[in-house]
């Protein structure tokens, strides 16, 4: 992919606490993802959440959706390459109403006018690098840490492995996809000085998506978020996932801030 998905933005240099500067949006020029849905009781899902203002976008009565996402992040602007592990949950922020099962009619990720501030509310955010800790969370007060995750592939799957502590957290696997060329815009939840921030991100690149069960599976550790995600009861077949091997995306600086 070229550059043209950045022509025009405008970045405003931001200067952190470590003297570091960097350029907001922040412009990721080559990354791969992946991604896999799971369920779980929505009253076990909700008291991951910081306000009673977010709601667990509902699979179906009773049960919401937990994403588990590895990310290789290889080229960024004013930040080395570094590597990811998302725990989040979609939600809503404010909903009006809740109708489950819609999302098995309409994405929200690609059907994102069905959706009154359809997000990802992220409990961890795991990063391999100190800088990638930092920015993250002087800016946006994402619940990052250092940790190890790596990558294996064959032909047909693609697994992460999270540690941390000398502790296994997370091992995720997910079939690969065929893939075609996609634009895609999700908001981002995190709390930074006890308000909400909404945050945009944009992304383009080459996306498979499945929304038929199966194709992934997870394998928790001994570590204390693999606890937590025990203690959520998470189903084991997987509801939708995504594989994107080539991935362009900007992240930008929060858009709303609401009182928790």
């Amino acid at each position: 992919m070229d550059n043209a998905f950045f022509a025009g933005v405008e970045v405003k240099e931001t200067l952190l606490s470590t003297g570091a500067h960097i350029g907001l949006p922040v412009r990721y020029y080559d990354w791969s993802w992946m991604n896999a849905i799971f369920p779980a009781p929505a009253a076990n899902v909700q008291r991951l959440l910081p306000s009673n203002k977010l709601k667990p976008l509902l699979l179906m009565p009773g049960k919401a959706m937990v994403a588990l996402t590895a990310i290789e992040y290889r080229h960024i602007a004013d930040v080395g390459p570094y590597n990811e592990f998302s725990v989040s949950v979609l939600v809503q922020c404010e909903p009006i109403i809740t109708v489950p099962g819609l999302p098995v009619l309409f994405n929200p990720l690609l059907s994102p006018q069905w959706y009154k501030k359809f997000g990802v509310y992220i409990c961890h955010l795991p990063v391999t690098t100190k800088e990638a800790y930092q920015f993250g969370v002087e800016i946006w007060g994402y619940p990052k840490f250092v940790a190890e995750i790596s990558f294996e592939e064959t032909d047909q799957i693609r697994r992460c492995r999270l540690r941390a502590e000398g502790q296994e957290i997370i091992s995720l696997d997910v079939k690969k996809l065929a893939t075609q060329a996609r634009s895609i815009s999700l908001y981002s939840y995190s709390v930074k000085n006890s308000q909400l921030l909404r945050t945009l991100i944009q992304t383009q690149g080459q996306y498979g998506i499945a929304t038929f069960p199966g194709g992934a599976s997870y394998t928790l550790g001994n570590h204390p978020i693999a606890e937590e995600l025990r203690a959520l009861r998470m189903g084991k077949t997987a509801v939708g996932r995504f594989y994107a091997p080539l991935v362009q995306s900007m992240l930008h600086p929060a858009c709303e801030q609401l009182q928790l």
